[in-house]
């Protein structure tokens, strides 16, 4: 497929990986959600963007654990992809950085 060629299907068109502060884990669905600040994507000023825009990442979470829910806080830094890619608006977790919980940009 050419690099130019646009594929609207899933690993297709472009592995988009991130990484982030957790800036909120009060999901109202309780659903072990949370809100990332992502790093090169997200202005660190947040009244550029607020706490409140950025969209919800789901966490990968083993079959054999489906209901159990992602034990990650509020400043931890996380490692993901984007589900649409270049759009970066589906932000899926699959593991937190081992650190001390961080608020600043690398």
């Amino acid at each position: 497929m050419a690099p130019d060629t646009v594929s609207h299907r899933l690993g297709l068109d472009g592995f988009v990986w991130f990484i982030g502060v957790v800036e909120t884990v009060d999901d109202p669905l309780k659903a072990g959600r949370c809100k990332v600040r992502i790093f090169g994507w997200h202005d660190k000023d947040t009244s550029t963007v607020a706490t409140d825009d950025l969209p919800w990442a789901y966490a990968l979470v083993p079959v054999t654990h489906a209901g159990m829910h992602p034990n990650y806080k509020e400043g931890d830094w996380v490692l993901g992809f984007f589900l649409d890619a270049h759009s970066g608006q589906q932000p899926i977790i699959f593991g937190v950085l081992p650190a001390n919980a961080q608020t600043t940009e690398p």
